[in-house]
């Protein structure tokens, strides 16, 4: 089944090295719509990009009552493949969203994989740990799919930007988000 909304999106954690990422699982991956394939490609003085390597991400299961869940965003802490996901749901009881920090370094390549339905248990995704369940916070959150670091703050702490997409509808809001990252490894 096709679903609206999903595209391909590119993190840049320098300009030789994109990691492309898709949304949503694509139709030979998961019946679940939960693996998603996580590329870095090679570019610069070659004829062609070349892929370098891939991985599979787990995106959380999607809550009960949840008519969409997917990665909308992928921020570079540094080149040594440490990353902050997004993840967002939508459903009957509104949007919600997770941010995650993401390390690739123990990750298997699953470039040479076909598909990744079924089994999968010989596969080591990339490791993600819960950073902020956004949906604890009390207030009104809407379809957020942005995030970027932004400027240090005073402190001297680094800065981390979301912002949510209103799909050009009248009854959805352009809500910005900032928050002060500590602790991230």
């Amino acid at each position: 089944s096709q679903r609206r909304n999903e595209n391909i999106s590119s993190p840049t954690p320098d300009s030789q090295l994109p990691t492309p990422y898709f949304q949503d699982s694509l139709p030979p991956d998961s019946d679940q719509q939960t693996r998603i394939r996580w590329m870095q490609y090679l570019i610069g003085n070659i004829a062609r990009p070349m892929v370098v390597t891939e991985h599979v991400y787990l995106l959380d299961p999607m809550p009960k009552g949840a008519k969409d869940n997917g990665l909308t965003e992928i921020v570079t802490v540094d080149t040594g493949g440490h990353f902050l996901s997004l993840e967002r749901t939508y459903g009957l009881s509104g949007a919600s969203a997770k941010i995650f920090q993401v390390a690739t370094g123990a990750a298997t390549d699953t470039s040479g994989i076909a598909t990744l339905k079924g089994d999968i248990s010989r596969i080591n995704p990339v490791k993600k740990k819960l950073v902020l369940d956004l949906s604890t916070l009390g207030i009104y959150l809407d379809n957020l799919e942005g995030m970027t670091l932004g400027s240090r703050l005073p402190d001297g702490s680094q800065s981390l930007l979301l912002v949510s997409d209103d799909n050009f509808n009248e009854a959805q809001l352009t809500q910005f988000l900032l928050f002060r990252l500590n602790g991230i490894e």
